[in-house]
């Protein structure tokens, strides 16, 4: 898919980038690689599939193309320039290794909401959001995934997690985790919202982003204090 080919020719890129700036130790980093794809793909036109033929045409034109086109290579490397100058602080934190990686495991998706004020309907901001597992804050899939979660202006009132994937036994089984949206705020009522994900093991543990892994929570709707 269209994450997985930016990925690799990313992956080529740095190589030579590496080989060419030995003494650049961000560009080792995995969240380093990741963040340059995030540049990308957010500067990639969207490809909006409606039917099973256009996942097809899809999957055999664009892409074909998308890995043949220039632009993508000159993205590739602006995306380096600039996150070469960010200097974000997680690049140098410890991350998963290829070994850890390995393994059978309960793969989470990425979990999106949006949350709003009840009054007027307008986005909230200035408000921390969190996900909690059994009381306790869920621990996310690197360290660049916030939780709590902090909403700023303009995001739109979208917050984001994604749940470290969990160790399994063996694959095939599913099971059913649950968790806790808590919000608490001077400004608004606190909320409590409950929900689980049913998720079947798998072998690997899979964190690069995949369109199909995102689950979408009901809106939530805060009422203000008075």
């Amino acid at each position: 898919m269209l994450e997985e080919i930016v990925l690799e020719r990313i992956d080529e890129i740095l190589h030579d980038f590496r080989e060419k700036n030995p003494s650049e130790a961000l560009a080792v980093a995995e969240e380093f690689r990741l963040d340059v794809a995030c540049y990308v793909l957010n500067r990639i036109d969207a490809v909006y599939v409606v039917s099973g033929r256009g996942l097809a045409y899809m999957d055999i034109d664009y892409l074909e193309k998308l890995q043949r086109d220039a632009d993508l290579i000159t993205l590739i490397h602006q995306g380096i320039k600039r996150v070469l100058t960010i200097q974000r602080p997680y690049y140098t934190q410890k991350r998963e290794t290829p070994e850890t990686r390995e393994g059978l495991f309960f793969n989470l998706p990425i979990i999106r909401g949006r949350i709003f004020n009840s009054l007027n309907f307008a986005p909230v901001f200035e408000i921390d959001v969190k996900l909690l597992h059994q009381n306790e804050n869920v621990t996310m899939i690197e360290p660049n995934w916030q939780n709590p979660y902090t909403i700023v202006e303009n995001t739109a009132g979208n917050y984001y997690f994604w749940p470290k994937p969990v160790t399994a036994e063996k694959t095939g089984v599913l099971k059913s985790f649950e968790f806790e949206i808590v919000i608490e705020s001077g400004q608004f009522e606190k909320l409590n919202h409950f929900f689980s994900i049913p998720v079947t093991s798998e072998s690997g543990m899979l964190d690069y982003f995949r369109i199909n892994k995102i689950l979408n929570l009901k809106d939530i709707y805060l009422v203000p204090r008075e």
